[in-house]
């Protein structure tokens, strides 16, 4: 493994080491049933990256010293940052010595104490790539506003509450619905 030449970092949190990175790479192959007997595909669809690491924090920090001292706070100051990080559920960008990784979303931390790492932590944090669009506006034509073969406008329906006539039925009810002015306009129903 070559020497860094950087801290990691998560938007500007930067960390004493990382022990270990996994990127997971997935993909989806739906599968359609055929009548004779054979499954098949169509195409691969491609799964946002996952990236795992443990990164190293301590008070007192071996490597990067000269940029962050030693400082009794520094670890409660950091986990404090992750979790404002993880609760503001934007996309940050993670820096390792190897690679730059934008629109990374926290999917988990792991923000653990024990006898063998002491004030120090070992901190397991997973995320997952965010893949932004853009989206797009378009105008539609008018021949697709329009109803049947005639093109004709489709016309309106009453939807007033104080219209509370009776119904076709004669069972009581109100001319406002949707069902009714429907009905009514082609003529199902006489007045």
């Amino acid at each position: 493994m070559a020497r860094a030449t950087q801290p990691v970092s998560i938007d500007g949190i930067e960390f004493d080491a990382l022990i270990d990175l996994s990127e997971t790479w997935e993909s989806d192959v739906p599968q359609y049933p055929t009548e004779s007997g054979y499954v098949i595909s169509d195409s691969i669809i491609l799964r946002p990256l996952t990236l795992s690491m443990t990164l190293y924090l301590s008070n007192t920090p071996v490597t990067w010293r000269e940029r962050h001292g030693s400082n009794t706070s520094r670890v409660l100051d950091v986990t404090k940052q992750l979790e404002e990080l993880y609760f503001q559920k934007t996309p940050v960008t993670v820096i390792t010595n190897d690679k730059t990784y934008r629109n990374m979303a926290i999917v988990s931390i792991e923000l653990t104490k024990t006898k063998e790492t002491g004030p120090s932590r070992e901190i397991p944090i997973t995320f997952q790539e965010i893949r932004i669009t853009e989206s797009m506006t378009t105008t539609i034509p008018d021949s697709y506003g329009k109803s049947g073969a005639t093109g004709a406008n489709a016309g309106m329906v009453n939807t007033t509450a104080g219209d509370t006539q009776g119904s076709p039925s004669g069972e009581g009810g109100s001319k406002s619905s949707i069902a009714y002015g429907i009905a009514n306009g082609s003529g199902l129903f006489g007045r």
